[in-house]
C-alpha cells in the first residue's frame, strides 16, 4: 500500500484539502477553546498601543510553557485582520500531526505510505474542537522531530543530537505533552536493540543532553512552582475519554468510526499485512498506559490524560508499516477509508455551516456593546442549544471573548494565569474577575450590589432564563441576551 508518488501526492492535497474546507465556512470556527486565546492574542498584538485595551490588561512575558500562539500570531495580526489569521494559524496547526505522521512513518520504515495518511480519519477529535492549539501543534512538531532523529541519529549524529535539542526547547514553549510525546519517541528508540553496558549508558547522556534545556526552563518557570488540584478520572470516565481520538458530533458515528478503525488496524496485524517495528510498539504501549494513570487535571492543565490517548491514535498509523498486504484488501481499505473519511468530514463541514447562524445571533444580541464596556457574562439554566460535540460538550462556553476581540469591551473569563499565559489583569479588574470566578449566583450578586459590582456596565445572559438583571434589555434572541444595567431599578425583572 505503498503508492506511487504521484497517487500519493494527489491524495495528500485532496485530504488536506477536504481537512482545511470547515475552515473556509465560518469566520470563528467553533473550537471551545480558540475564541479565549484570540482575544488574548489581539490584546497582545496592541501592545499597550490601544488605551481601551491597555486599561484593562498589560503584557505579562516570562519563562513560562503552551506559548505557541502567544509568540507567533501576533505579529501576524498587525498585518492582517484578525479572523483571517487565526483561520490560518488554526488550518496549519490542525495540519501538522498529518504531516509528522507522514514524516514519522517514512523515517520508520525508510518509504512513504499512504497508510500514515489514514490519521486524517481522527484529526477533528475531541481534543481539536475542544480549541485545544498548542497541545496539537505541539503533537505535529514533536513527531517531525522525531523522525529526524531516527534518520540523522546514525548518519550524522552530532547534526541529530543538536537537532533534537534544539527542538526539545522549541516543544517546551509550544506546550509540556508536546516534550513528554519527544521523549517517549526517542526513548522508544533508544531503549531497543542492540544493547550493553556501554551503549545504554551512552543513550543515556545523549537523552540527558537533549532535554537539559527543557528541565532548566520548568524548573525556572512559574508553572514548576505552581500548585493545583489533581483530579483522576473514575474508571466509566475513563472509559469515555478512550474516546476522545473519534469525538466528533454524532455519539454512534463516532462510536463506529473507533470499531472500524481498531478492527482494521488489528486485522493488519493479525493478517501480517503491517507490522510495528519495536520502538514503535513500546512507545505506544507507552502512552497507552500513561493515558491509563494520569489525572484528568493537573497543575491548572485539563483533559491531560486524554492527550496521550490522542498522541497514540496519531501514532498507530504512522507507526504501521505494510509488509504484504494483498491487492483486493488494498482496494477495500482505501474505499472504505475514502467512504469514512468523507462522511466524518461532511458531519464537521455540515455542524460548522450551522454554526454560522449561532454566530450571526450571537453577534446580534451583542452589536449594542460600546467600545470600553465592562460586561459580565451568565449562563442561563438551560444553557444555548448551539453546538454541543457529541460528548455533551457545549462549544460556545467562551464565544462571549468577541465581546473583547470586536467590541473593546472587558470580559472577567479570558485565559490570562500567569503561569500559562503572558498576560494580566489590571486592577481592579482583577480582583473582579477573581471574584466573579467564585460566585455560583452572579444574578443574585448583582441584586445585592456593593463596590464591585459598580464596574460592570452591561450583562449578557447566555441561553433561556426566568431571572434577568435589573436594567434595560437592548437586544435578545436565542442565544443571548444584552442588559444595559440600571441600579435604580429593581433586583429582579421579569424576561418581557
Amino acid at each position: 500500500m505503498t503508492g506511487g508518488g504521484w497517487l500519493r501526492n494527489i491524495a495528500l492535497i485532496l485530504v488536506c484539502a477536504a481537512l482545511i474546507v470547515p475552515l473556509t465556512l465560518v469566520d470563528v470556527p467553533p473550537l471551545l477553546d480558540y475564541p479565549n486565546h484570540l482575544a488574548r492574542l489581539v490584546v497582545l498584538a496592541a501592545n499597550g498601543a490601544d488605551p481601551i485595551y491597555a486599561r484593562f490588561y498589560a503584557p505579562h512575558w516570562a519563562i513560562t510553557p503552551n506559548l505557541a500562539l502567544d509568540l507567533t500570531v501576533p505579529p501576524l495580526l498587525r498585518i492582517a485582520p484578525v479572523h483571517d489569521v487565526g483561520r490560518i494559524v488554526t488550518g496549519v496547526i490542525l495540519l501538522l500531526p498529518l504531516l509528522g505522521a507522514l514524516a514519522w512513518h517514512r523515517a520508520l520504515s525508510g518509504r512513504p505510505s499512504l497508510v500514515p495518511l489514514t490519521a486524517a480519519l481522527i484529526l477533528y477529535n475531541g481534543t481539536s474542537l475542544r480549541g485545544f492549539l498548542n497541545f496539537i501543534a505541539a503533537e505535529g512538531l514533536a513527531l517531525l522531530i522525531a523522525a529526524g532523529w531516527v534518520v540523522w541519529r546514525d548518519r550524522r549524529p552530532r547534526l541529530a543530537i543538536a537537532f533534537a535539542a534544539a527542538g526539545a526547547v522549541i516543544l517546551f514553549f509550544c506546550h509540556l505533552t508536546g516534550v513528554l510525546f519527544l521523549a517517549v519517541l526517542l526513548g522508544a528508540h533508544e531503549i531497543s536493540p542492540p544493547w550493553g553496558v556501554r551503549i545504554l549508558a551512552r543513550r543515556l547522556a545523549i537523552f540527558v543532553a537533549i532535554f537539559a534545556g527543557p528541565l532548566i526552563l520548568y524548573g525556572m518557570s512559574a508553572l514548576g512552582h505552581t500548585g493545583g488540584e489533581t483530579i483522576f478520572r473514575s474508571v466509566s470516565s475513563k472509559g469515555q475519554a478512550a474516546l476522545m481520538p473519534v469525538i466528533n458530533y454524532i455519539w454512534l458515528f463516532d462510536l463506529a468510526t473507533a470499531l472500524l478503525a481498531v478492527s482494521a488496524a488489528a486485522l493488519c496485524v493479525w493478517r501480517r499485512w503491517c507490522v510495528i517495528p519495536i520502538p514503535a510498539a513500546i512507545a505506544l504501549a507507552v502512552l497507552v498506559l500513561l493515558f491509563l494513570v494520569s489525572p484528568t487535571a493537573f497543575k491548572g492543565t485539563f483533559d491531560l490524560d486524554t492527550r496521550f490517548i490522542i498522541m497514540a491514535s496519531v501514532l498507530l498509523p504512522a507507526s504501521m508499516v505494510p509488509a504484504a498486504i494483498p491487492l483486493w484488501a488494498v482496494r477495500w481499505f482505501a474505499i472504505g477509508f475514502v467512504v469514512l473519511f468523507t462522511a466524518r468530514m461532511t458531519v464537521v463541514a455540515t455542524a460548522w455551516s450551522d454554526w454560522r447562524t449561532d454566530l450571526a445571533d450571537f453577534r446580534l444580541a451583542i452589536a449594542e456593546v460600546p467600545l470600553g464596556a465592562v460586561v459580565l457574562t451568565i449562563d442561563g439554566p438551560c444553557g444555548t442549544n448551539s453546538g454541543r460535540l457529541s460528548d455533551g460538550t457545549r462549544i460556545s462556553t467562551h464565544l462571549p471573548a468577541l465581546l473583547l476581540i470586536e467590541h473593546h469591551a472587558w470580559w472577567p473569563f479570558l485565559f490570562d494565569n500567569p503561569s500559562q499565559q503572558p498576560i494580566e489583569t489590571r486592577e481592579p479588574y482583577r480582583t473582579l474577575a477573581a471574584h466573579i470566578e467564585s460566585i455560583p449566583d452572579r444574578l443574585a450578586w448583582l441584586a445585592r450590589g456593593g463596590p464591585e459590582t459598580r464596574l460592570i456596565t452591561h450583562v449578557v445572559v447566555l441561553g433561556a432564563t426566568h431571572k434577568t438583571p435589573a436594567g434595560l434589555m437592548l437586544k435578545q434572541n436565542h442565544m443571548a441576551a444584552l442588559f444595559r444595567l440600571d441600579p435604580s431599578q429593581g433586583p429582579e425583572s421579569p424576561l418581557p
